[in-house]
């Protein structure tokens, strides 16, 4: 296991510099809206976190990590400044993977073409669609974290938001349950797209088959988004099978402990996806963490899918 002050040290180091837990180029979180020409203010503002955005960049980071992890060069690589900027943790950009920035552009293009289509009036808010500062506060860095999200906020609610339109379980989380602590005043309504889509009577592009569903823990456990995508993928005509665990009593993807441990990550992601797997070849995910963990660990005879892709039919 990688040494976790270290670790800690670079993303706090990160986090102050750039605004990401490691580099990044800015323009990486909203090129992907560009040409769609949303609104950059108004009241219903689809926020994404930039984590879908960051997902390529920590994949390619857990790979180099991975490299050296259990070597008997693994605690004085990570304090060595040349080897903490070949993996693009400090100063030189993360070369992000290809296929996942593909990926990502058409999951995120792919949230807002749904929302259009359910009459849902949104804004985004490009530049200021600012990193929530999650790992911050999953890390204990409570300080940090306070300063970040009061920032947020201040940014947010400056583009005019009322109500955000969220992406992925983490970001749902921190901003509905968590940010409310740290932030005084705080008046933001937060609600997944997918609460929405269900609560609209989206009708998604007809399909059909057999496929099972992993739930996010912060989605099943904390923010009660489980029935919502049963609904909108039984809509779309999916027969949606259950694993042994599922819904509040769902399994780790392993992806919270990749950056510390991305072997003893890979070893739960394959545990999770064993189970999932029994029930169907074909799994559906709702988070950018669990799709790049699961993914990571599938073989070519299992298809991960994210679950917008599959409502909006830009995947069948």
């Amino acid at each position: 296991m990688m040494d976790p002050m270290v670790i800690v040290k670079i993303i706090e180091d990160n986090m102050r510099k750039y605004g990401f837990p490691f580099s990044m180029p800015r323009e990486a979180v909203y090129s992907w809206a560009k040409p769609l020409g949303l609104p950059d203010r108004g009241p219903i503002m689809l926020y994404t976190g930039a984590l879908y955005q960051m997902t390529p960049y920590i994949a390619s980071v857990v790979e180099q990590l991975s490299l050296i992890e259990g070597s008997r060069v693994t605690g004085l690589a990570l304090r060595l400044t040349g080897i903490l900027s070949s993996l693009g943790v400090t100063g030189i950009l993360v070369r992000p993977k290809g296929d996942m920035v593909v990926f990502v552009e058409n999951v995120l293009r792919s949230i807002v073409g749904m929302l259009e289509k359910a009459n849902v009036k949104i804004s985004y808010p490009y530049e200021d669609d600012l990193y929530s500062g999650v790992l911050l506060y999953d890390l204990g860095l409570e300080e940090l974290f306070k300063d970040h999200a009061n920032r947020v906020y201040k940014t947010l609610k400056s583009r005019g938001a009322k109500l955000l339109v969220t992406v992925d379980p983490h970001t749902t989380h921190i901003m509905r349950s968590i940010y409310p602590k740290y932030v005084d005043g705080y008046d933001l309504e937060v609600r997944s797209y997918l609460e929405i889509l269900a609560e609209r009577g989206f009708k998604p592009i007809a399909s059909s088959g057999r496929v099972v569903i992993h739930d996010p823990c912060l989605y099943a456990r904390f923010e009660n988004v489980v029935e919502q995508p049963r609904k909108l993928l039984a809509e779309a005509g999916f027969e949606v099978l259950e694993p042994r665990r599922s819904k509040r009593m769902t399994y780790c993807c392993g992806g919270p402990i990749e950056g510390l441990s991305p072997r003893m990550a890979k070893t739960i992601a394959r545990v999770r996806l064993e189970e999932l797997r029994e029930k169907s070849n074909k799994i559906v995910t709702l988070c950018p963490i669990c799709y790049s963990n699961l993914k990571a660990v599938a073989g070519g005879d299992v298809e991960v899918v994210d679950i917008a892709l599959l409502l909006s039919g830009a995947r069948r």
